[in-house]
């Protein structure tokens, strides 16, 4: 892991401008984001575990925990700089905070002290400095791209981290269970934390332990750790969402990073970031505590390291994506999705490098040695051990009242009536509802917002902004696909070349054709989710980017500047939205 993590870093270095109040601490971010993510997972495993279990840290202890972060950061800012032609200024704008955040910190004990939502005010604090940040560094001049970037992972992260700890991991799971029974991913970790072995039975007869076990066996791992320690068992297992926080802060990340690498920037940058930020299935996948979203930042990994090796084919690199699909199909099987545009990528190098084929051909076995074994050697073991097919996923039963395989295969892939979009929630019979979902691209845009049980019925307070981040989400979506496909016809002045438009079409055909089919051959209502196609997420994020740069090209033409602003507008009602609406649901 530290292989992949060292050469994932990699990147054109960021230096701020040398009389930039940041400079040093925005320097040190930059260089180590994912050490930076791990410090703040680490230290919000204090919050979560006093969320949880009061009883076992003391709850005045958050006040200097809140201080040192929140506090801590414009202090940070201040003292990490050693060129000071604003000293003044800086260090009254480094008190003003510091005493905002010292006065929310006392604010929030009490309120603490009267049962007040913990996650709620964390909402409330990381707006408050991310709005103060915001404005200093606007009325200062010094609010550019890259600045905002990094407000918005902050606050991303921020987000992120309020639904960790407002969301239990009995509560909007997938196929999890909890830590008193032997079934379900809690049982599955629940395995490896008593036992330190692999399962010496067929994996079938026990729900969910089909699945590759490195997700599970790291969650045994990191509560074992815990345990050691004295943090109480169950304690522990609520702690699982503090890994599941780190992953999907780091897609934030991967994301930029595979951005800047397809030649994104500028202001097509920030909107691009600010839709992986702020959009609504990575804060639900920060609380999932099953193997999703581990099994995504694989693949973003692997994404991300083969653009690297398209440029500069090395070793290093190369093993670096090896590892990446490796550990990501020993996490979840389906990250095999990736192969085939990185295949594709494989080729095309080696036949335009054909005289340097003995370079490549060691390259591509020493792939295959590494990331073979990493891939298959869960499926090819139960194969060989109990006659477990390779590919086995198991089914539910057509008596199930999520079934909707009697419905026509038209009406499920054509109908668009607008019944469906009176509740911009998922349609679940079994939560409730008067229908079960059908349509597979419907389900996909509601799940994407809402997951299955966010919606007006458990939420009433939501009304209202749930259609703004709905309508929003499909319109993104809407113009993502258009610049997608403009892009792929564009053949002068595109910032992507040749390699680049087939390897983006091969992930996007693959993910999407997939989903498709899985929706099919399983027709009941939780295969229809966004879960299985994450990634198109990242593409439509990427190309919304593209069509911002391509409009800031020639702004002098009138319809550029009026679209320009139009992907801003969206962007910004986008993210505000999915706020307010996770704003709300945070409320106590």
């Amino acid at each position: 892991m530290d292989f992949v993590a060292n050469h994932l870093a990699v990147e054109e270095k960021y230096i701020p401008p040398k009389n930039h109040p940041c400079s040093g601490f925005v320097k040190a971010v930059i260089s180590h984001p994912y050490i930076v993510v791990a410090v703040l997972c680490l230290a919000s495993t204090v919050l979560t575990t006093s969320v949880t279990f009061g009883r076992f840290f003391p709850i005045f202890a958050l006040v200097p925990t809140l201080i040192i972060l929140f506090a801590g950061v414009p202090t940070g800012i201040y003292f990490s700089s050693k060129n000071a032609k604003t000293n003044d200024g800086r260090k009254r704008m480094a008190l003003y905070m510091s005493l905002a955040a010292f006065v929310g910190a006392l604010g929030f004990f009490f309120i603490v002290l009267m049962n007040g939502s913990i996650a709620f005010h964390i909402l409330n604090y990381g707006l408050l400095v991310s709005a103060l940040v915001l404005i200093y560094l606007a009325c200062t001049d010094k609010l550019s791209d890259k600045a905002f970037i990094m407000v918005i992972f902050a606050l991303g992260f921020v987000v992120r981290l309020a639904y960790v700890l407002y969301t239990e991991i009995s509560v909007r799971q997938h196929d999890v269970g909890n830590f008193d029974i032997e079934i379900g991913h809690c049982g599955y970790i629940r395995y490896f934390y008593e036992n330190f072995n692999l399962p010496d039975f067929d994996v079938r007869t026990h729900w969910q332990f089909y699945h590759p076990p490195l997700h599970h066996i790291i969650a045994a791992v990191w509560m074992r750790l815990q345990t050691l320690v004295g943090i109480e068992y169950h304690m522990a297992g609520e702690n699982v969402q503090i890994l599941t926080l780190f992953y999907s802060s780091i897609c934030m990340v991967l994301s930029y990073k595979i951005f800047r690498q397809l030649g994104l920037k500028g202001r097509g940058l920030v909107c691009a970031v600010a839709i992986v930020a702020f959009c609504p299935t990575f804060y639900i996948m920060a609380g999932s505590i099953n193997n999703d979203i581990l099994s995504i930042t694989f693949m973003l990994g692997a994404i991300l390291n083969t653009l690297y090796w398209y440029k500069k084919p090395t070793f290093p690199r190369i093993m670096a994506i090896s590892i990446c699909v490796g550990l990501g199909m020993m996490t979840k099987l389906s990250v095999w999705m990736v192969a085939p545009a990185i295949a594709f990528v494989f080729i095309y190098v080696f036949v335009k490098n054909i005289k340097s084929f003995k370079k490549f051909i060691v390259q591509f076995l020493c792939f295959g040695v590494v990331c073979a074994p990493l891939a298959l050697w869960w499926q090819v073991r139960n194969l060989l051990k109990f006659g477990v097919p390779l590919t086995y996923v198991p089914a539910l039963s057509p008596t199930s009242d999520q079934y909707i395989g009697n419905l026509p295969t038209l009406k499920r892939l054509f109908d668009f009536s607008l019944g469906q979009f009176s509740n911009v929630g998922d349609q679940f019979v079994t939560y409730g509802a008067s229908y079960n979902e059908y349509n597979p691209l419907v389900a996909l845009f509601k799940t994407s917002m809402f997951d299955e049980l966010i919606n007006t019925s458990n939420y009433p307070r939501i009304a209202g902004f749930n259609i703004i981040l709905f309508w929003s989400a499909v319109a993104i979506g809407v113009l993502g696909f258009g610049a997608m496909i403009f892009a792929f016809c564009k053949r002068k002045d595109s910032p992507i070349g040749f390699v680049q438009k087939i390897f983006l079409a091969l992930i996007y055909v693959v993910f999407f054709a997939s989903y498709y089919i899985f929706c099919f051959q399983f027709p009941f209502v939780c295969t229809e989710n966004i879960r299985y196609a994450v990634p198109l997420i990242i593409l439509g994020a990427f190309f919304t980017g593209l069509a911002v740069q391509y409009f800031g090209k020639g702004s002098d033409k009138k319809y550029k500047s009026v679209a320009r602003g139009a992907i801003y507008t969206l962007t910004a009602v986008f993210s505000v939205a999915s706020i307010l609406v996770y704003y709300i649901v945070a409320m106590p």
